[in-house]
């Protein structure tokens, strides 16, 4: 490999993690990149037209991975434009692809009773076996909590206090913390879970851990959900079938819907929701509500009172 392209990779990936990023899924795709240059054009400095485009073929087809490539290499581009190359390539920002993404399911309280006893017996079944206990404890705290799903798989041991019933967050979206409290009934739960997880993995990193230093991979989650989701309704026949993420949909949707029904004003609780789910605007928790027909009229109307609440009058001098 061209030893200048990989000092200024290193180098970029060094500032990231000093302004706090983890930045380890784009790290990843960096590196695939360099890996292909390797190969495909050693001789190559910077990033040419060419060589970016040709690496951007191996991606058709697949939109959100391609999208999460071109924001890494454009990244990659800025930082070497502000140390003063100016002779690479910098993919134009049309050429990222639109997400268009699938609607969310929303769960009614008797699907969660149903999937969640699912999940229990699923436990029961073979109460040795940790990944089973493990799986069914995720997805209740993504359920309680609406936190995001890599929030929950990544979630450390470290950063779980029972006594104070809090649970940290620790840069989830960009070098962002926060900290959720959660019920005495969930923490009664997960409190058992850990106690049971502490007798075969006591020295353990990860809260929701495969092994005392990993985490379990997507995959493993994705597979058994859709499994015992179909275990606990066999004769499914709606168009639509819910995945992990939906959970944090409903979270946002439940709680605003059952505020907005008691009369509660909602743009007093707003606020304390989005900061919860770890938003960093009131209108990236609004956005849940666009998927729900019967609602959207009233998401139209909080969010045009939100505008007209943040745009202050403006008094001629």
């Amino acid at each position: 490999m061209n030893e200048t392209l990989l000092k200024y990779a290193e180098a970029f990936l060094a500032h990231k993690h000093a302004l706090g990023y983890l930045y380890q899924r784009q790290e990843e795709h960096l590196r695939t990149y360099l890996k292909f240059m390797e190969k495909k054009f050693p001789d190559v400095t910077f990033p040419n037209q060419k060589s970016t485009q040709e690496f951007l073929s191996l991606y058709k087809g697949q939109r959100g991975c391609l999208y999460n490539v071109i924001a890494v290499l454009r990244e990659f581009a800025r930082y070497l434009f502000s140390i003063g190359i100016d002779n690479c390539y910098l993919i134009a920002s049309k050429q990222l692809p639109k997400l268009n993404p699938a609607p969310p399911y929303f769960f009614s309280k008797s699907e969660m009773e149903t999937f969640f006893t699912r999940c229990d017996a699923y436990c029961e079944e073979k109460p040795q076996k940790i990944n089973r206990k493990t799986f069914c404890a995720a997805m209740r705290l993504m359920y309680c909590c609406g936190v995001r799903f890599k929030e929950a798989r990544c979630l450390e041991r470290s950063n779980v206090n029972f006594e104070q019933k809090f649970i940290d967050v620790i840069q989830s979206k960009g070098p962002k913390n926060r900290r959720i409290f959660i019920s005495s009934d969930l923490c009664n739960y997960l409190r058992h879970y850990d106690n049971c997880m502490a007798l075969a993995l006591p020295a353990r990193r990860y809260f929701f851990a495969k092994n005392q230093n990993e985490a379990f991979s997507n995959g493993f989650y994705y597979g058994n959900f859709q499994t015992l989701w179909k275990q606990a309704f066999p004769n499914w026949e709606k168009q639509l079938f819910p995945r992990i993420y939906d959970f944090r949909h409903h979270f946002a949707w439940y709680n605003i819907n059952r505020w907005y029904r008691e009369g509660k004003d909602i743009n007093a609780m707003l606020p304390y929701l989005s900061r919860y789910m770890g938003h960093n605007c009131i209108k990236h928790t609004l956005y849940y509500f666009r998927f729900v027909p019967d609602f959207y009229p009233d998401y139209i109307q909080l969010a045009d009172k939100i505008d007209q609440n943040l745009m202050k009058e403006v008094i001629d001098a």
